[in-house]
C-alpha cells in the first residue's frame, strides 16, 4: 500500500527545494504526498515509475507530480535529482501578505480567487498532460509516454537550477518577505517550463557551477547534433577542451561517460518517434542517429528492458529496470 510523505519542514512555508545525490541502484519507494512536487534530474539517469509507466530519465528531464497521485524512483546510475515542493494554494496568500504585513494560515478568500487562477494557469503549463483523452503530434514529440515529461535544453536547466538555488538560499536564511520571493521564484520557473514547451529563447544568468558552465556548449552541441555521428572529440572541440580533459569533466558534472549521455538521450526521443505509428523501426534508429537498426535495438533493450517492438505494442507497459 503506498504510503503518504509529509511536507518536508514543519513551519509555515508553502515552498521547499532539496537536492540529493543517490547511487547506482538506490531506490525511493512508491509514494504520494497532499502538496505538488517538480522534479529534476540535473546529474545521471534515474527510472521514474508513474501512472503505469516507468520510463528511463536524464539529466534535463523535469516532470510535476500532482497531490495524491503515487510514484517511485529507481537509480540506473549515481545521480543527482533536485525537488520542490509546494502548496499553489497557499501562494495566493503571499499577496495579500506583502499588501497587509500579516500572514496565518487559512483557506483561500474569495478575493485571492483571481490569484488562484494565475496560479492554475501557469501549472497547466508545467510538465504535465492528462492522461486521458487523444494526444496531438506536439504532445507526442515532447513528452515521454504519459509522464508528460519535458526535456529542458541545457541552458534553460541551468538557469533553473540556479533559479532553485535561490529558493533554498531564501528558505534558509528567513529573510524579510522570504516567502513572497520564494513564490515569485517559483513563478519564473514555471514561465521557463513553459517557455521550453514553446521552444522560446531563454536567456541564462551566471551560475555557481563553474564546471557544468565549462561543458555547456558541449550539451547544447549534443542536444542539436545527437542525429548526426558524433564522436567524444566533436564534442569536446564545442567547449574547447582537450578530448581527455573533457571526458574526465563531462563524467564528474553528469554522472555518466559522453557517449554514455548521448545514448541516453537518443533512445528518449526514440520512445517519443516509436509512438507514431507511421515511422518503422529501422527509420526511428536512423531518425535518432543509429543506423544500424540491430544495434539500436540492442541498445533499446539495455537502457529501457525492453525491445522497440515489444514497447511499440503497449507503450504504457512497465519497463524493466535495465542492467549496463
Amino acid at each position: 500500500m503506498d504510503f503518504y510523505i509529509d511536507f518536508p519542514t514543519s513551519n509555515m512555508t508553502s515552498i521547499d527545494v532539496n537536492f540529493e545525490d543517490y547511487d547506482s541502484g538506490s531506490e525511493i519507494i512508491r509514494h504520494m504526498h497532499h502538496y505538488y512536487e517538480f522534479t529534476l534530474v540535473t546529474r545521471g539517469t534515474c527510472i521514474h515509475s508513474f501512472r503505469g509507466v516507468d520510463v528511463p530519465l536524464i539529466a534535463g528531464d523535469v516532470f510535476l507530480i500532482p497531490p495524491n497521485e503515487s510514484h517511485a524512483y529507481y537509480m540506473h546510475s549515481p545521480a543527482s535529482i533536485v525537488n520542490c515542493y509546494f502548496f499553489p494554494e497557499r501562494l495566493g496568500q503571499f499577496a495579500e501578505y506583502v499588501s497587509d504585513v500579516a500572514f496565518e494560515e487559512k483557506n483561500i478568500p474569495t478575493s485571492l480567487n483571481d490569484v488562484k487562477k494565475q496560479w492554475d494557469r501557469l501549472m497547466s503549463t508545467a510538465p504535465l498532460r492528462s492522461a486521458s483523452g487523444a494526444r496531438t503530434s506536439r504532445e507526442i514529440t515532447d513528452n515521454l509516454t504519459r509522464q508528460g515529461v519535458l526535456h529542458l535544453p541545457p541552458t534553460q536547466a541551468m538557469d533553473v537550477i540556479g533559479l532553485l538555488h535561490r529558493i533554498e538560499a531564501e528558505h534558509a536564511n528567513l529573510a524579510f518577505d522570504s516567502e513572497y520571493m520564494k513564490a515569485g521564484i517559483l513563478q519564473m520557473i514555471l514561465v521557463i517550463f513553459k517557455r521550453a514547451r514553446n521552444s522560446l529563447p531563454q536567456n541564462v544568468p551566471e551560475q555557481p557551477d563553474p564546471k557544468r558552465r565549462l561543458i555547456l556548449n558541449s550539451l547544447i552541441f549534443l542536444e542539436e547534433h545527437y542525429q548526426d555521428p558524433v564522436t567524444v572529440k566533436e564534442m569536446a572541440a564545442a567547449s574547447n577542451l582537450s578530448e581527455s580533459y573533457f571526458r574526465g569533466v563531462f563524467k564528474e558534472v553528469m554522472g555518466l561517460s559522453p557517449l554514455d549521455y548521448l545514448n541516453r538521450i537518443r533512445i528518449a526521443r526514440a520512445l517519443e518517434y516509436l509512438q507514431d505509428e507511421e515511422l518503422s523501426i529501422t527509420e526511428t534508429a536512423i531518425r535518432v542517429g543509429i543506423p544500424d537498426s540491430n544495434y539500436f535495438t540492442r541498445l533499446f533493450k539495455r537502457i529501457t528492458g525492453q525491445t522497440p517492438r515489444a514497447f511499440r505494442s503497449n507503450p504504457s507497459i512497465s519497463l524493466a529496470r535495465p542492467a549496463d
